[in-house]
């Protein structure tokens, strides 16, 4: 049984068809328990239909990068504090910029093989579909949407361009080869966007220049960070490693945030709007199904005793 914020999946007896044991499954809003016996079972077979459906959708290559977490204790050792943003205003908490950032620094390695960098973004391209659901229905405020908009521009840009900013991420400049090289001239070049965009904004920022100021200060804050984290050894660590522990803080990123898609999906269910309710209960039919491998594994692991709030920390260590 998946119970999660008011909604239960109940998994009804075994029963042989065609000599395969089939596990239908109902999704019951426990607000609307008085409905009539016969309108609950059609709602509930249609929720089935839609869940056995989607359950044929699964995000086999977010599965795959999720492979990466490890535990959150590993964040512990990244102290973003000491960075200073380059923003004169303060960044709100959000998931999918550092995601960006993190994934165009690890596309970045010019020595990881083109299998490795394809196989990354396509996890990524399937994780930030359901970032992006759980930032619109926890994160929905003016101050959330303009970091959360700026990160889905950035990543148009890198996953169909593979390029940040207008930099073309595989082939940076010469003689920028090691992995402490690499870092040194992303936070150069973040820091250096970022000041020629306030000497010419001087009237404001627009739109423009706000995604140019956000992802340029996003940039520079994670590898400061990494490159102060790696300080002792920074000239000893290769791209490999390099990847892999980039790869391995994407995860940890997304396994914080794909915890709260129980939350997601029960907030669907008990939309508060009678007219838009059905459209959004069938829509968390469509995402549980897609997700409940996910959500299992995720409940599966050993996650530290954290609330959906406290789990922003880990966004907090990576310099969001």
């Amino acid at each position: 049984m998946f119970d999660a914020f008011g909604i239960v999946l109940i998994k009804e007896p075994e029963q042989h068809e065609t000599n395969k044991i089939l596990s239908h499954y109902v999704l019951q809003l426990q607000e609307d328990a008085e409905l009539a016996e016969r309108t609950l079972k059609r709602i509930s077979y249609s929720f089935e239909r839609i869940i056995k459906k989607a359950e044929k959708q699964q995000p086999y290559n977010l599965m795959k990068l999720l492979e990466g977490y490890k535990g959150f204790g590993r964040a512990e050792k990244f102290d973003s504090h000491h960075v200073l943003s380059l923003l004169l205003e303060e960044s709100p908490n959000c998931w999918s910029l550092p995601l960006v950032t993190l994934t165009t620094m690890a596309i970045s390695l010019p020595n990881i093989t083109k299998d490795r960098v394809d196989c990354l973004l396509s996890g990524m391209s399937e994780a930030m579909v359901y970032v992006t659901i759980v930032e619109a229905s926890l994160n929905a405020t003016d101050d959330h949407v303009i970091f959360q908009k700026a990160a889905q521009t950035l990543w148009l840009e890198v996953e169909i361009y593979q390029k940040w900013l207008g930099n073309k991420l595989r082939k940076l400049v010469p003689l920028v080869n090691t992995a402490e090289q690499i870092l040194l001239w992303l936070r150069g070049t973040a820091k250096n966007m970022l000041t020629r965009v306030e000497s010419r904004d001087t009237k404001g920022q627009n739109d423009s220049s706000k995604f140019w100021s956000i992802s340029a200060s996003s940039m520079y804050r994670i590898t400061e960070m990494i490159l102060h984290s790696n300080h002792s050894n920074i000239d000893k660590v290769s791209q490999e490693e390099l990847f892999e522990q980039l790869s391995s803080m994407i995860a940890d990123i997304l396994v914080a945030c794909l915890t709260n898609l129980p939350q997601v999906i029960a907030m669907k269910c008990h939309s508060s709007e009678i007219e838009k309710r059905e459209v959004s209960v069938y829509a968390a039919a469509q995402l549980l199904g897609e997700t409940m491998q996910i959500i299992n594994t995720i409940q599966d692991s050993e996650l530290p005793s954290l609330n959906p709030d406290n789990l922003l920390f880990i966004v907090d260590k990576l310099g969001a």
